[in-house]
């Protein structure tokens, strides 16, 4: 009951659709409401906007920031103001504003909102104390797959912590850049369904600076969401590429896909099924984005979904996700859990 209560309203489980979102929308350069189901006003989370037609900068904005303040992933300022950014938190999505990179008129964009649950994903703020060995708390309340660490008040790199590093307590990858994975600024110490741990490093703890994270979970049989409270709808993993038919098993089908080649340089890659993600085996391009380039929405051949996670067949572009002995890591979301309640859900006729 407990546990049902804490993933849930009235103590009903929550599905996919509650928490996170792909939302593509065309710029009108008038500020707009996107209304895309997810409650950001009461219950928190982050908006990520990225233009797809035109090179234009990932825009990451988040509830405990605030509105009118937005840092991108491809670039390592700290925040930066502009009321035209992404303006409003509702409780059923957010407002562009007038800015180009996320509402230029005519332009097509897509929009992924992640919102704060328990086993799914949390924002935490802190101020740097310069203690090596501190704790900053979370709320995931079950295993870390990920973290994104940025310094807000100066620029510092961000700074990757993923459990599919070869170790994760001390390696980490860069959000804004192609490196392979480095020794990195955790204290030696893999984070907990609590907390996770830093050094003292300009990057994730010097004093007096400020600083988000945004913590992603890492479902292994123990998820709580769907009608029944039982399913797991995210997994951050790792797998070894092979150049070849390649198999990702993650125990559902996804909707939302992100790649990164961990053990030699490569870009970080977005996927998902509102702008084309395509059955593996199909001759249809997946289409990408990068969270560490402000470069315009890509074709690539030869990935795509199947009905457990996804895959990928032998292509002359494989060493972005499938080089031979390359390890990659990846974070997963599910597909959709809710049940339709009406036919205007699941089908729509115009002219």
């Amino acid at each position: 009951i407990v546990a049902a209560a804490a993933s849930g309203v009235g103590g009903e489980a929550l599905n996919v659709e509650d928490v996170f979102s792909t939302y593509l929308y065309t710029g009108t350069g008038a500020a707009h409401t996107i209304t895309n189901g997810i409650d950001l006003a009461g219950e928190g989370g982050l908006v990520w906007v990225k233009g797809r037609d035109q090179a234009r900068e990932n825009a990451l904005a988040d509830t405990e920031r605030g509105t009118g303040v937005w840092m991108s992933s491809n670039l390592n300022n700290g925040n930066l103001s502009n009321a035209q950014m992404i303006n409003q938190f509702n409780s059923d999505g957010f407002r562009v504003g007038t800015e180009s990179d996320v509402n230029f008129s005519g332009e097509a964009f897509a929009s992924w909102t992640f919102r704060k649950a328990p086993k799914f994903f949390d924002v935490v703020t802190y101020t740097g104390n310069g203690v090596a060995g501190r704790t900053i708390s979370h709320d995931l309340g079950t295993t870390v797959g990920s973290i994104f660490v940025k310094r807000t008040d100066a620029g510092w790199d961000w700074q990757v912590y993923h459990r599919g590093l070869s170790n994760p307590a001390t390696k980490m990858l860069q959000l804004h850049n192609t490196e392979a994975e480095i020794t990195g600024f955790w204290y030696g110490t893999a984070a907990t369904s609590t907390g996770f741990t830093v050094n003292d490093s300009n990057s994730v703890n010097q004093s007096g600076g400020t600083y988000v994270a945004y913590v992603f979970a890492h479902n292994d049989g123990d998820g709580e969401f769907g009608a029944d409270g039982d399913l797991d709808i995210i997994k951050c993993g790792s797998y070894t590429g092979n150049a070849g038919i390649l198999d990702v098993n993650l125990g559902f089908e996804p909707q939302f896909v992100l790649i990164k080649k961990a053990s030699a340089a490569g870009n970080w890659i977005m996927f998902d099924t509102m702008r084309g993600f395509p059955a593996a085996g199909d001759h249809d391009a997946a289409m990408q984005l990068f969270p560490n380039l402000s470069s315009a929405e890509d074709l690539v051949s030869r990935i795509g979904l199947t009905s457990t996670g996804f895959g990928c067949n032998p292509a002359s572009n494989a060493g972005a996700y499938n080089a031979s002995g390359e390890t990659y890591i990846y974070m997963a979301i599910r597909r959709g859990t809710k049940a339709p309640e009406s036919g205007t859900e699941v089908f729509g006729l115009g002219t």
